[in-house]
């Protein structure tokens, strides 16, 4: 009986033993693995488009895909909202920036070398049409990657407000795929 209760106790003390031994192992395992995560995409990792091809209308608004394409030979990620207003010809902004839309949280999302991803861009068409907008024909978007502060530009040849506190562009955080 004596021999009995000894041998649980060591089975049982060899038992913890390799329980703590494998917890400092995954622990040290973890700590020392590098991170995988990519770099964040910079301006010139990318390219900006609109997909009026893949755009949709509701309620007198125009949806779009804004595509943002990594144009660098590596993987790198964005996060959040990127920055739009449409400009003239001459790179002067008509109207506010794009007013933000929470629709889905903001998110990392990796763009591997040569993949596409797009935010949701919205053209209010009924606000521009009205006369206290002050319509005037825009040239390009001028577009901020999340956490950047150089400007991409995409073709942008509709009607835009010129007059301040009209809002009438709005866009969402960056999201996985191509299209809507």
């Amino acid at each position: 009986m004596f021999s009995r209760t000894r041998r649980t106790i060591a089975a049982s003390a060899a038992v913890l033993g390799l329980g703590i031994g494998s917890a400092v192992w995954a622990t040290t395992a973890a700590s020392a693995a590098p991170s995988s995560a990519p770099p964040a995409c910079t301006s010139a990792n990318l390219v900006v488009w609109v997909n009026v091809d893949r755009g949709q209308s509701a309620l007198g608004t125009e949806y779009y895909p804004l595509e943002f394409t990594n144009v660098s030979n590596h993987t790198c990620r964005v996060r959040g909202y990127p920055g739009v207003s449409a400009t003239s010809a001459t790179g002067k902004q008509l109207g506010d920036a794009a007013g933000r839309q929470g629709i889905w949280p903001p998110a990392w999302v990796n763009i591997v070398a040569g993949g596409t991803v797009h935010a949701l861009f919205g053209y209010g068409a009924a606000e521009v049409s009205t006369s206290n907008c002050k319509p005037k024909t825009a040239s390009f978007l001028k577009v901020f990657a999340p956490n950047q502060t150089s400007a991409l530009h995409a073709f942008f040849d509709y009607q835009s407000c010129t007059s301040s506190h009209h809002p009438y562009l709005f866009v969402s955080v960056i999201r996985p795929g191509s299209a809507i």
